[in-house]
């Protein structure tokens, strides 16, 4: 089973190892997708978990515990290719390369790297991106 969640933090909580304690102790994998984090300032990562249902629900448990805040990300980008020019004005905003041009300059869009932050939608002159507000609405 695959969850994605946000994290934010204080900056109390930037210099614990709570990836690897995850890892370690609820036997879950961690993928990092994006990252915002400085020391002395708290942060907010977008993760996928990766285990048994259980192994993740008490993951996210201890989050909660120590004072992570924690939001499953439920939201999935509605790209609708068939009307797309392929003027690649979505790569120039996605940082984690989910939209890209392939070597022939079509546009690829691979959804299992988006984190759904929406600035695709914004990019697109026409309006081919739109953020569902629920997986699979």
């Amino acid at each position: 089973m695959k969850r994605r969640y946000a994290l934010r933090f204080s900056p109390t909580l930037v210099e614990q190892p709570i990836v690897s304690k995850l890892v370690r102790i609820y036997d879950v994998d961690i993928n990092i997708l994006n990252a915002d984090v400085a020391s002395g300032r708290g942060g907010k990562l977008i993760v996928e978990l990766s285990g048994s249902s259980e192994a993740i629900q008490e993951s996210v448990s201890y989050l909660n515990e120590i004072g992570i805040g924690v939001s499953e990300m439920v939201k999935e980008l509605i790209f609708q290719d068939d009307a797309c020019i392929h003027c690649g004005a979505c790569t120039a905003v996605c940082s984690p390369r989910a939209l890209r041009l392939g070597k022939d300059a079509t546009l690829l869009f691979d959804a299992a790297l988006c984190v759904v932050c929406g600035l695709c939608v914004q990019a697109c002159p026409l309006r081919l991106f739109s953020v569902s507000d629920e997986r699979g609405a």
